[in-house]
C-alpha cells in the first residue's frame, strides 16, 4: 500500500511539474505551489530539502519572469542571466579573479592581524584598554563610509582594497580569539604545571586547541564580509574587479549583467562561509573524539 502511494505521489509530482510549463500564468503558479507541497511530503531529508529549496526559488523566479508578471528589463529570467555568464565569461573571469585575489589576501592578513591583536590584548590589560575601544569604533563605522577615505589616502591599487577587507573582517576574529584565550581551562593548566610540563606543551595541548575553535568561529562569522569589503572598495574606484563590472553594468542599465555579477559574488561568498562552517564542524568533531 505504501509503495503504491509513493508511486502515485511521484506521478503527481511529474504531472504538476509538467503543468508548471503551461502557457497559462495561473496554471503555472498554482501548479508550482502544489508541487512544493507535494515535494515537502515526499522529501523527508532536511539536507535534500535545503538544496531543493534553492532550486525551487530559481524555478519560481523563472516562472514569474517568463510569464511577464514582472517586466524582463527589471527581473530577467535565470536562464538569461546564465546565458550572460556564459557569453561574457571572457570579461567576467578576469574581473572575478582580481576580486578573489584581493579578497583572499586581505582575509588572510585580517586573520593574522586579528589573532595578533587578540594576543596583545590578552597579554596585558592596559593594551586592551587602549586598543579595544578603537577596535569597536572601526566596527561601528560602516565600510562604505570609510572606503572612500582609504582609497583617497592609498590610491587605486591593490593595497587600499586589502586594507578595506581587513577593516571589514578583523573584529569578529579578534573578539572570538580573545574570548578563546580567556576561557581556557585554568585547572588543566595548573595540573600540567604541577607535573612540570613545558610551556610549549601547555600551549600545544590545552591553549591552542581550545582557542583555535574560537578563531574558526570568528573566521566563519567574518568570511561573508571579505568579498563585501572588496566589492565596496572596487565600487569606489578601481581598474578591474567585479565591483567595477557591476557598476558599469548598472550605469548602462544592463540589469541582466548586474544580476549575473551579483549572483556570482553571492555564490563565492556562500562558498567562503560554507568552507569555514565545514572547517569548524570538522574541528569540533575532532575535539569530540570523532576522527
Amino acid at each position: 500500500m505504501k509503495n503504491s502511494l509513493k508511486v502515485v505521489e511521484i506521478v503527481l509530482t511529474v504531472g504538476l511539474f509538467t503543468f508548471t510549463l503551461s502557457k497559462s500564468t495561473i496554471v503555472s503558479v498554482v501548479s508550482f505551489f502544489a508541487l512544493v507541497i507535494l515535494l515537502v511530503r515526499l522529501v523527508r531529508n532536511s539536507q535534500i530539502l535545503k538544496g531543493v529549496s534553492f532550486i525551487l526559488f530559481l524555478y519560481l523566479w523563472q516562472i514569474i519572469s517568463s510569464h511577464k508578471l514582472v517586466p524582463s528589463y527589471i527581473l530577467p529570467t535565470p536562464s538569461k542571466i546564465l546565458g550572460i555568464i556564459i557569453t561574457q565569461s571572457n570579461v567576467i573571469l578576469p574581473n572575478l579573479f582580481a576580486t578573489l585575489e584581493v579578497t583572499f589576501i586581505g582575509f588572510f592578513l585580517s586573520i593574522l592581524f586579528g589573532i595578533i591583536l587578540a594576543l596583545l590584548m590578552h597579554i596585558t590589560r592596559p593594551i586592551e584598554d587602549l586598543i579595544y575601544p578603537i577596535a569597536v569604533i572601526t566596527q561601528s563605522t560602516p565600510t562604505i563610509a570609510i572606503a572612500p577615505l582609504i582609497i583617497l589616502w592609498l590610491g587605486f591599487g591593490m593595497l587600499p582594497k586589502i586594507v578595506v577587507v581587513i577593516w571589514a573582517t578583523f573584529f569578529p576574529i579578534t573578539v572570538n580569539t580573545l574570548l578563546g584565550l580567556r576561557t581556557v581551562d585554568t585547572d588543566m593548566i595548573d595540573v600540567l604545571k604541577a607535573i612540570s610540563a613545558k610551556k610549549r606543551d601547555i600551549f600545544k595541548y590545552v591553549i591552542f586547541p581550545h582557542t583555535l575553535s574560537y578563531i574558526i568561529t570568528g573566521i566563519e562569522i567574518s568570511s561573508p564580509y571579505a568579498i563585501l569589503g572588496t566589492l565596496t572598495a572596487e565600487w569606489m574606484g578601481t581598474t578591474v574587479g567585479m565591483g567595477l563590472y557591476i557598476r558599469r553594468s548598472f550605469s548602462s542599465f544592463r540589469l541582466d549583467q548586474v544580476f549575473a555579477g551579483t549572483i556570482i559574488i553571492i555564490l563565492f561568498s556562500l562558498l567562503m562561509w560554507g568552507s569555514a562552517t565545514i572547517l569548524r564542524q570538522r574541528f569540533t568533531r575532532y575535539l569530540g573524539g570523532e576522527k
